[in-house]
C-alpha cells in the first residue's frame, strides 16, 4: 500500500497516457475500459491517503469523485440520454467541489482580485463557447448553460482560495490550475461534439481532464495535511 501511494501518480499518468495512445490507435475497446480506469483509481489513491478521515474534507471530495466517475461510465455510451445524464453526474461534481471550497473560505469577490478577474474571464469564455455551438446544441444547449455556470462558479471559488491566508499555496498550485484544466476539456468537449467533431481533438479533452482531476486530488490531500 505504501508503494502504492508513493508512485499512484505516476501510475495514474501511465493509465491516461494509454489512454490517450488508444484514442490516437483508435482502439475503441481498449479506449472504453482505459477511460473506465481513471476515476476509479484516483478514487483508490484518494481513500488510501484519507483512510481513517471522515468529515467534509473527506464526504464532499469523495462524492466529487463519485459523480465523475458517474459521468464517465455515462458518457462512454451513444445516445442522447446517457450525454444529459452524464452531465447531470459532472454536475453533482462541480457541486460538491464548489461547497467544499466554499466550506474552505466564503466568496469574497470584492477583496479577491484574482477571483474577480476569473468571474470576468469566464462570463467572457463561457458567453463565446456559448455562442459557437447555440446553433448546433439544440435541445442540449439549456443543460449545457446550466452545467458551464455551475464550473464557472467552482473555477470562482478556486480562484477566491488564493485569498485565504491557509490555503493560498495549494490553490495556486493545485485547485486553480485544476479548475482551468476542467474547463478547458469541457469547452472543448462542448465545441468538438457540437461543431468540429474531430475525433482526434478527444486527445486532448482527455489529457486536460485526468490532468485536472488529478490536480484536485492532491489539492485534496495538501488540504488534509494542512489542517
Amino acid at each position: 500500500m505504501n508503494l502504492l501511494k508513493k508512485t499512484g501518480i505516476w501510475i495514474f499518468l501511465l493509465i491516461l497516457f494509454a489512454h490517450c495512445l488508444f484514442i490516437f490507435l483508435e482502439l475503441d475497446t481498449y479506449r472504453f475500459y482505459s477511460k473506465l480506469l481513471l476515476i476509479p483509481f484516483l478514487l483508490l489513491l484518494f481513500l488510501l491517503h484519507f483512510m481513517g478521515s471522515k468529515g467534509k474534507f473527506f464526504f464532499l471530495p469523495l462524492m466529487a469523485l463519485t459523480g465523475s466517475f458517474a459521468g464517465d461510465l455515462l458518457l462512454a455510451f451513444d445516445g442522447e440520454q446517457f450525454f444529459l445524464w452524464g452531465m447531470l453526474g459532472f454536475m453533482v461534481t462541480h457541486i460538491c467541489i464548489s461547497i467544499y471550497f466554499y466550506s474552505m473560505f466564503p466568496l469574497h469577490i470584492t477583496k479577491s482580485k484574482v477571483a474577480l478577474l476569473a468571474l470576468l474571464f469566464l462570463s467572457i469564455t463561457c458567453s463565446i463557447v456559448i455562442f459557437i455551438i447555440k446553433d448546433n446544441a439544440g435541445a442540449f444547449l439549456i443543460p449545457i448553460i446550466v452545467y458551464m455556470i455551475l464550473i464557472a462558479f467552482m473555477a470562482i471559488l478556486a480562484s477566491n482560495l488564493s485569498a485565504a491566508p491557509l490555503y493560498n499555496h495549494v490553490a495556486i498550485q493545485y485547485f486553480i490550475p485544476g479548475a482551468i484544466l476542467f474547463i478547458m476539456s469541457d469547452g472543448l468537449l462542448a465545441i468538438n461534439k457540437f461543431n468540429l467533431q474531430d475525433p482526434s481533438l478527444d486527445i486532448f479533452v482527455m489529457l486536460t481532464y485526468g490532468l485536472a482531476q488529478l490536480f484536485l486530488v492532491m489539492g485534496y490531500y495538501k488540504v488534509k495535511i494542512q489542517k
